[in-house]
């Protein structure tokens, strides 16, 4: 399966399982999703997608990937202790205190992209799509902590 970068250039190319990559290819980590139980019958509805809306499908991928790009810039300069705010996240509460923070980021966010459509403002600062993308990132992020995932 090959993978693409932003700028639909072929980076690398990985060999699949049954539609899934056997391996991370920055890691060379075996893809654990490969054990995991796919619908038995039939496609899965990724692979339903895919087929039945292919624009919405090959959209949804491209920004996956600016997604991550970008996250993977901001979180080169701001490194792990932005969101662990000096914790480990090694129990619920240190987790939980780590989600609050994000929470916070989130919330400014969407009162902002709030803000700007009641208030029909124009956009002074940066577009509308960096709260868009900021918001998803942040969401991401929770779901990593909430995992025990924000670690090296």
């Amino acid at each position: 399966m090959p993978g693409k970068s932003i700028d639909n250039k072929t980076v690398w190319s990985v060999p699949t399982t049954n539609g899934k990559p056997d391996y991370d290819p920055s890691t060379g980590e075996k893809n654990p999703l490969l054990e995991e139980e796919t619908v038995k019958y039939g496609l899965t509805a990724t692979e339903i997608l895919k087929k039945e809306y292919p624009t919405i499908h090959a959209g949804y991928m491209a920004v996956v990937e600016e997604q991550l790009e970008l996250f993977s810039k901001k979180h080169l300069d701001y490194g792990m202790h932005n969101i662990t705010a000096g914790t480990s996240l090694a129990n619920e509460e240190e987790r939980s205190f780590a989600l609050t923070g994000l929470w916070y980021r989130m919330s400014d966010k969407i009162n902002r992209w709030k803000n700007l459509i009641i208030n029909n403002r124009g956009v002074n600062n940066e577009p509308l799509s960096d709260t868009f993308q900021d918001i998803c990132n942040y969401a991401i992020i929770c779901q990593l902590v909430e995992k025990g995932q924000w670690k090296k």
